[in-house]
């Protein structure tokens, strides 16, 4: 059996200031609605947290499209053991 694990990505940086900036939001708290997250995890995704490969594609349609993910999304590297 083939074991398929789901990507994760990390937001580019500056792409969450730049994603704010294209849609005019004002605060924190527009911005964390808009991308689907609380207002107190924007500076964990903005340090590079993992977000599962369903929010990057989702963003990535409501910014204007589904398959360029790479505008605003950085693969997260697989950790390898020491």
């Amino acid at each position: 059996m083939i074991d398929v694990q789901p990507r994760t990505y990390r937001f580019r940086p500056g792409a969450l200031d730049a994603i704010a900036r294209s849609r005019n939001f004002t605060s924190d708290q527009q911005l964390a609605l808009y991308v689907g997250v609380r207002p107190e995890h924007l500076p964990l995704l903005r340090s590079g947290a993992e977000v599962s490969e369903r929010l990057a594609t989702r963003l990535s349609a409501l910014q204007g499209d589904e398959y360029y993910i790479s505008a605003w999304f950085d693969p997260a590297e697989e950790s390898e053991a020491a």
